[in-house]
C-alpha cells in the first residue's frame, strides 16, 4: 500500500509542476516566482518566469534583480558524474564558481527558447539580453579523446558502456552589457564587456570587450562603440 501511496503522491506532483509551468497571464507568473524562489539558492527581485519554463537544478541556480526568463526556457545547473568517460576541461580564468553552478546578475532578459546548459558552469553579468534561440553550453560531448586518440567514442549518455563516451567542460563567463543575437550558440570562453554577438555565430573562444562578433567560428570585425577605444 505505501507504494502506491508513493506513486500517488508522484503522479500528484507532477500534475501540480504541470500547471505552474504553463499557466499563463500574471498569475502563472506569480506561482512560478513563489515556486522557483524557494527553490533557487538564490532568487531577488522582481524576476519573471514565463509559462513553459522548463528548470532543472534550482538549487545551483542563482538570479538576481529584475531578471526576466522568456516563454519555452531551457536553464539545466548542477554537476554530473562523468569519471568513466573521456573528459576534456578547458580552463576559464574569469569563471569563479563551482561546476554545474548558474548565476543570473541583474537587468538580465533571456530570450524565447533559449537553452542554458549550465553541468560546466555559466556566468551571465549585468544588463545581458540574448535573443530568441540562444543556446549556451558548457558542457557537451566532444568528437573524440583526445589523449586516446585509438578509442572508439560516442557522444550520449545512454551507450551502456559509459567508459567509452568523450566529453569537454567549458564554463562560459558573460560579462556586464553583452548582446547575443538570434539563434547564436555559445560553447566556452568568455564574451567581453559590452560586446555584441550578430545572429547565428558560433562562439568558440574568449571575446574582448566592446566587440561586434560574427561568424562560424566567430571572430571580431570592429568596435561596437567608439567611445570605448579611446
Amino acid at each position: 500500500m505505501s507504494g502506491i501511496l508513493k506513486k500517488f503522491k508522484m503522479l500528484l506532483s507532477d500534475f501540480c509542476l504541470f500547471f505552474i509551468i504553463y499557466m499563463p497571464g500574471r498569475l502563472g507568473r506569480k506561482i512560478r516566482y513563489w515556486y522557483w524562489s524557494k527553490r533557487f539558492k538564490k532568487c531577488g527581485k522582481n524576476v519573471i518566469i514565463d509559462e513553459g519554463v522548463v528548470i532543472h537544478g534550482p538549487e545551483w541556480i542563482s538570479v538576481g534583480d529584475n531578471v526576466w526568463i522568456d516563454k519555452y526556457c531551457v536553464l539545466i545547473a548542477g554537476p554530473v558524474n562523468i569519471n568513466k568517460g573521456y573528459v576534456k576541461r578547458k580552463q576559464n580564468k574569469n569563471f569563479k564558481f563551482k561546476d554545474g553552478s548558474l548565476v543570473l546578475c541583474n537587468g538580465i532578459h533571456i530570450g524565447i527558447f533559449n537553452i542554458i546548459q549550465a553541468h560546466g558552469g555559466i556566468f551571465i553579468g549585468n544588463n545581458v539580453t540574448t535573443s530568441a534561440g540562444v543556446k549556451i553550453f558548457s558542457l557537451s560531448n566532444y568528437p573524440y579523446a583526445e589523449k586516446h586518440p585509438e578509442v572508439i567514442t560516442f557522444a550520449n549518455c545512454m551507450v551502456p558502456d559509459d567508459k567509452s563516451v568523450s566529453y569537454i567542460i567549458s564554463p562560459v563567463v558573460i560579462e556586464d552589457g553583452v548582446w547575443i543575437g538570434l539563434n547564436s550558440i555559445v560553447l566556452g570562453g568568455t564574451i567581453g564587456k559590452n560586446s555584441f554577438i550578430t545572429s547565428n555565430s558560433l562562439v568558440l573562444k574568449d571575446i574582448e570587450k566592446n566587440s561586434y562578433v560574427s561568424g562560424n567560428p566567430a571572430e571580431r570585425l570592429k568596435a561596437r562603440f567608439r567611445q570605448e577605444e579611446s
